[in-house]
């Protein structure tokens, strides 16, 4: 009883900070939204199918993170404008998305921006395959008009598949 009370209880503050910081918002409202295929600049997963999936709350999370952070910082030149995100679903393992998801392949597809880590995903210290992954590439366009793109692949046990997460950012000129 006390275990359901406690998990209620956090679900509840999870829930409130979520709406009061504009969460909820941000990532249902007039500035995110779904893409019905994959832009054109991104290679495709093969074997990949598209998936009607919600985007759990700690890559919610993330995602309001780091575009806080990008508009926040008073270096950056560019304020994150909108962002739109699909999902798929794979039987690759989120270390073998991140391997199919190169910077040459990335660059070769136009993500031009040198400062861009690429994909990290890998083992663990005992050396099981990675449950989670994390990409990020980035090009600049015309117009000041600057994409960034995350590619968050994670092992979901529940199907015994892993779920891919693209989602990209749009970004012009601060004025």
């Amino acid at each position: 009883m006390q275990v359901k009370l406690l998990a209620l209880c956090f679900l509840l503050a999870v829930a409130s900070l979520a709406s009061g910081c504009g969460l909820a918002k941000n990532l249902t409202g007039q500035n995110a939204g779904t893409v019905s295929e994959l832009w054109s600049d991104v290679p495709t997963l093969d074997g990949a199918t598209k998936a009607n999936i919600d985007i759990p709350l700690p890559l919610q999370l993330i995602i309001q993170g780091f575009i806080q952070a990008a508009n926040a910082d008073k270096s950056n030149t560019t304020k994150l404008d909108k962002f739109d995100f699909i999902a798929f679903q794979t039987d690759m393992t989120p270390q073998q998305v991140g391997e199919f998801y190169t910077l040459d392949k990335m660059k070769a597809a136009g993500w031009n921006a040198e400062d861009m880590p690429g994909c990290a995903t890998g083992a663990d210290t005992s050396g099981a395959a990675s449950a989670a992954g994390f990409c990020v590439f980035g090009k600049t366009g015309d117009g000041g008009k600057s994409t960034a793109l995350m590619i968050i692949p994670f092992k979901d046990d529940n199907q015994k598949q892993t779920q891919v997460f693209f989602v990209r950012f749009e970004a012009t000129e601060k004025k």
